[in-house]
């Protein structure tokens, strides 16, 4: 027999591959016939008619059939996510579920996929969750593509801060895989199946230690033993993660589950073989794939600066430098029915690699420069930025008003408005976009010890950069001096969808944004 996915040869009777991880058998009682799965959506459809209408099927797994619904209330696409039918049918069993679920439900983070609704009646339990329309990691590997350095660190930098942000709820995810992380359409890595794993093990009626949950391939030693868990057996199953981005291959693979779990127990791990891995990522991910869990970072929070020092985050009440929450969003179609408003992570964009040299010393000045920002302003500190994606486009928050200076020599230029316009023979002649840049580098000078810098890089490149409304030329922008505070990037170039994003520059500080655009 051979994978589906990856199509590598099998021993007989295989349940997983040893090349891609994936479920051979498709999910257990959904994986025989299209027919099980036809059946599951009329049932499914029964139970919600008036609310939502059911489309097509997304893909199935061990975890059950997920399902692309219309919401007929809100007018906005849904999935609808069923777990194994008839999984339970005794009342506390079902209450358990649904407080589990229920819980999961509560996380906000940008890098998490909202669950809107959970429910348990006529023998399903299903969850309601944001359709992502992009791509997962999982297919992004099946391309067999050498991955950048940098792409690499932004995926595993943002599934860590979601993964933090649920860990400081109490929240485990449990089964951390490239099949879990979506990318939206802007690119941005989305996790998904939050509290599935626990709810499954509560809909099941398996509350105690002993039950294994999760894919093989990615589980940390000591939920293959069946023994109790937290946040750092995630932290060990986005270290596999990390290792098969950097290098294609699972550090643990066998023809059968339990030799997987053998080699996750009582094996090391092979060491990473790419030469141009630095030794801050190639440190960072031998750390999270430690065995005794001790051995690991002690949060995620922990996890994500060790792979991208310039980006460093500090876990609530570290006494550190503290992420400030998220402006809470408008309530559109688009909106989670339900939405906290508990600190997250800043999600920064993506960027180059930084060099063998650079990364330490970045990192430190901007937490340095961030800490004591916020002393200043006696609040929160927030980077609100945007990511690229799977070969896809950075993320679009909504854009702030700032002010911007340009040229090494720290000038400013006016907000938003255009610079006025020259007078020729008694007529009024639009300025040429050369001659709007030299005037943003030639109006209101500041002191140098209050700007930053911005690096600003595309793929393709040379699109239009402007910053605060101002034309400040193509990709890619180097070390153009912006006064410190927030400013909004926008990126055009025709024929490609228009990117904007809002960043905050620390004085003395370089932050560096960089582009995947994609095609209108």
């Amino acid at each position: 027999m051979e994978c589906v996915r990856c199509h590598t040869p099998l021993p007989n009777n295989s349940k997983f591959c040893f090349a891609c991880g994936y479920d051979i058998t498709g999910g257990g009682s959904l994986s025989s016939t299209s027919a099980q799965v036809e059946s599951l959506m009329v049932r499914l459809q029964r139970l919600v008619e008036g609310k939502y209408k059911l489309e097509r099927l997304l893909g199935k797994g061990g975890m059950g059939a997920v399902f692309l619904a219309h919401d007929l209330t809100l007018e906005r696409e849904v999935a609808i996510k069923v777990l194994p039918p008839d999984i339970a049918q005794d009342d506390h069993v079902v209450k358990r579920f649904q407080q589990e679920a229920k819980t999961a439900a509560k996380l906000d983070h940008p890098n998490i996929i909202p669950i809107y609704r959970v429910e348990s009646e006529g023998g399903l339990n299903y969850f309601v969750m944001k359709y992502i329309a992009g791509t997962s990691l999982e297919d992004v590997l099946d391309e067999k593509k050498r991955l950048s350095l940098d792409y690499v660190q932004r995926v595993l930098w943002e599934a860590a801060c979601a993964l933090g942000h649920a860990h400081q709820r109490g929240i485990v995810h449990r089964d951390v895989k490239p099949a879990n992380i979506m990318f939206d359409h802007d690119g941005r890595v989305m996790l998904t199946d939050f509290g599935i794993s626990k709810a499954l093990q509560a809909a099941s009626g398996f509350t105690g230690t002993g039950m294994i949950i999760g894919t093989p391939h990615y589980m940390a030693p000591e939920q293959a033993k069946g023994a109790t868990v937290d946040g750092r057996a995630d932290q060990y199953s986005l270290g596999v993660v990390g290792f098969r981005m950097l290098t294609q291959e699972l550090p643990f693979a066998g023809d059968s589950v339990h030799t997987i779990l053998y080699k996750h127990i009582f094996e090391e791990p092979p060491a990473l073989q790419r030469s141009d891995v630095p030794e801050f990522l190639r440190g960072a991910i031998k750390r999270a794939l430690a065995k005794e869990p001790a051995q690991r970072y002690v949060n995620m929070e922990e996890f994500a600066t060790a792979v991208w020092p310039e980006q460093p985050v500090a876990a609530p009440g570290s006494g550190k430098s503290t992420p400030r929450p998220r402006a809470k969003p408008l309530v559109t179609a688009e909106s989670p029915t339900e939405v906290t408003a508990a600190p997250t992570t800043p999600l920064p964009a993506a960027k180059g690699r930084p060099s063998k040299a650079a990364p330490k010393k970045g990192g430190k000045g901007l937490f340095v420069g961030v800490a004591v920002l916020a002393i200043a302003a006696g609040g929160y500190f927030v980077v609100q930025g945007g990511t690229k994606g799977a070969g896809t486009q950075g993320a679009v928050p909504q854009p702030t008003q700032g002010t911007v200076t340009q040229h090494a020599e720290s000038v400013a230029a006016p907000t938003q408005t255009a610079p006025p316009p020259v007078q020729t023979n008694n007529q009024t002649a639009p300025l040429t976009r050369r001659e709007r840049r030299r005037e943003a580098r030639e109006q209101n000078q500041v002191p140098a010890a209050a700007s930053g810098l911005l690096t600003i890089a595309s793929e393709p490149p040379n699109a239009e950069v402007y910053i605060d409304g101002v034309d400040v030329g193509q990709t890619p922008i180097i070390e153009f001096s912006v006064a410190a505070g927030k400013h909004t990037i926008r990126v055009e170039r025709a024929g490609w969808k228009t990117q904007t994003e809002t960043v905050t520059v620390v004085a003395d500080v370089t932050v560096r944004r960089k582009f995947s655009l994609i095609q209108e």
